[in-house]
């Protein structure tokens, strides 16, 4: 590792408002690099979270995650409707799509189906429907069931980030609510199918996805901990519009909230920062992501 340095600043340019002025000014200080020449190692890190009691726990002096809460996949959400009976008369099948964050909910659509259309047939065009809606499908993958008569719908991750090359997703609890109805519209000979089936019921990711901190290694090589604090680069990377995580260290900061798309700085040349434990803890039940950076020796 050869010239390890920190950035920061804060500016912006002005234009003065007095007669007869011209130009504009720089106000505050542009972005300046501080040197960290002493600085031996570098330890950077992206964690995925779920569960506003999960915590991301940092021993900066160990440089490990050593209190971290163990990470839980969770469970995908299958919902499975079945279809029967054939289409005596062409014309529209009616499909109802109820699910409690899915803006709009309940979703209806009408489907074209034909006079002879086994249920598999029909079938197989009401799937090809709801993986055409643009609503729908931010929430649900429609199986592919072949040639079975059902339509069957899996909940997709609330977020999902790439961390060491591997999509991880954190995916919602069970929604109770989650339903697929069918029934004629303008055709006939659907048999009524007002309740589908919970096939598999949804569980939570929970915990903290941390892969890159095992024991005393970054990535498998030992790090030999931390008798030095050079730099700390945390930013909260859930995209905008999501929620804050919770930043302590020690009893220095406690609880600082950092909004989504946020970022917490700290830098010194001489590496006398604290060296007391960083806990990162999300807002709320919802997935957060972020990235966490450190400088020492």
């Amino acid at each position: 590792m050869s010239n390890p340095q920190a950035f920061s600043g804060l500016e912006a340019t002005a234009s003065p408002r007095g007669s007869n002025v011209s130009n504009s000014v720089r106000l505050g200080k542009g972005n300046a690099s501080t040197a960290l020449s002493s600085a031996t190692k570098i330890v950077t890190f992206d964690a995925m979270m779920q569960g506003s009691s999960s915590d991301l726990v940092v021993d900066v002096s160990d440089l490990d995650s050593t209190g971290t809460t163990a990470w839980s996949a969770g469970t995908i959400q299958v919902e499975t409707a079945t279809a029967a009976g054939t289409i005596t008369g062409s014309g529209n099948a009616e499909v109802v799509v109820t699910a409690a964050n899915v803006p709009g909910s309940p979703l209806t659509f009408s489907v074209a189906v034909e006079s002879g259309d086994l249920p598999a047939a029909w079938a197989a065009k009401v799937r090809t429907a709801l993986a055409a809606d643009a609503t729908l499908s931010q929430y649900f993958d429609v199986v592919d069931a072949g040639a079975l008569p059902v339509i069957k719908l899996s909940s997709k991750p609330t977020l999902s980030h790439t961390i060491q090359g591997e999509s991880v997703g954190a995916y919602p609890a069970n929604d109770a609510t989650l339903n697929v109805s069918l029934d004629n519209d303008t055709c006939t000979g659907i048999t009524t199918a007002a309740t589908s089936v919970d096939t598999i019921a949804g569980v939570a990711s929970s915990g903290v996805y941390v892969p890159a901190l095992d024991g005393n290694d970054f990535e498998g090589i030992a790090t030999g901990g931390a008798t030095d604090l050079y730099g700390i680069y945390i930013k909260n990377s859930t995209p905008a519009g999501g929620d804050a995580v919770f930043v302590t260290m020690g009893s220095i900061v406690v609880d600082y909230p950092l909004p989504a798309q946020g970022i917490l700085q700290i830098s010194d040349a001489s590496g006398d920062l604290n060296l007391e434990d960083i806990t990162i803890t999300p807002e709320t039940n919802d997935p957060s992501i972020v990235e966490v950076v450190i400088a020492a020796s």
